[in-house]
């Protein structure tokens, strides 16, 4: 493409060059542009195809707000992180690794400690506090074994916090094998929170 250039060799006027630039503009519309200030949207190349990219990408993600919304509401722990569990499904959750026999083992206070560590996403408080821990033994080898229940028959993340208290007492010292399962009888009710969750959440 070449340039209109004038007697002296220099480049035209602003006006030829936008002329030379966009020759399917007639002159009527080269002088309507004389004096604009906008922006003009010029289709480059590969631009369908960004677009249609941008477009596949929406569809995967399509309630990325609500997703955004439900981390908010859960804490920040999305429901996908563990397995979807339906009230009355069997759902046991096993981490660790047998003692060595002689081993020095955790006391069940220090084994408390760690469940308290894990916290409802949902109300924001352990779940040892809130009654969510309907029985916690510590074998003669060091092993523990725990029933645990949730706030509610549809909580999303039934499958997250089993697993959360298996792996928070599973990484305390002294420790063996750590078996946790969820339970739904009987239902949860806030009389089996301590005083202290009670106090916390107004309730007393």
């Amino acid at each position: 493409m070449t340039e209109k250039k004038e007697n002296n060799g220099k480049a035209a006027s602003g006006t030829a060059e936008t002329a030379v630039s966009l020759p399917a503009l007639t002159e009527d519309e080269i002088k309507k542009l004389a004096n604009f200030t906008g922006t003009i949207e010029i289709p480059i190349a590969g631009a369908p195809a960004a677009a249609e990219s941008a477009k596949e990408q929406e569809e995967k993600t399509p309630n990325s707000e609500w997703d955004d919304l439900e981390n908010l509401l859960w804490g920040g722990i999305p429901a996908s992180e563990g397995p979807t569990v339906n009230y009355g499904d069997d759902y046991v959750v096993e981490k660790g690794e047998p003692l060595a026999d002689g081993a020095k083992q955790a006391t069940v206070d220090e084994i408390i400690a760690a469940v308290r560590t894990v916290s409802d996403p949902e109300i924001m408080m352990n779940v040892y506090d809130l009654g969510l821990i309907y029985r916690l033994d510590k074998l003669e080898n060091g092993d523990v074994e725990i029933d645990m229940t949730v706030t509610a028959p549809s909580c999303p993340v039934a499958g997250v916090m089993p697993n959360q208290v298996a792996e928070a007492v599973a990484a305390l010292d002294g420790t063996g094998k750590v078996t946790v399962k969820l339970v739904w009888e009987p239902a949860w009710g806030t009389e089996r929170m301590t005083d202290e969750a009670k106090v916390a959440l107004d309730l007393m």
